[in-house]
């Protein structure tokens, strides 16, 4: 799931997709929700989530636990899906 981060919690995150849908996830205890930012060519993994800054764009690797999204892995500052 793509998107702007618009809130960030220590159980949860919102993100804002391109038409306006705005998303509830749940965050994983004990910094098992991981964020990574690109460094170098690569995704270096961001320590402190306080250290994310709301209106970020963001891609969102979820998991579905009954109706609940789940947020495993947030990759910061760029859309999902290629890059042309």
């Amino acid at each position: 799931m793509g998107g702007e981060l618009t809130q960030l919690n220590a159980d949860r995150l919102e993100l804002r997709e391109t038409f306006g849908s705005v998303l509830t996830l749940r965050r994983l205890g004990g910094n098992a929700t991981t964020f990574y930012r690109v460094s170098n060519g690569g995704w270096d993994r961001v320590e402190r989530a306080g250290d994310v800054k709301i209106g970020t764009k963001a891609c969102v690797e979820t998991l579905m636990a009954g109706q609940t999204l789940l947020a495993l892995r947030v990759f910061l500052g760029g859309d999902c899906g290629p890059v042309a």
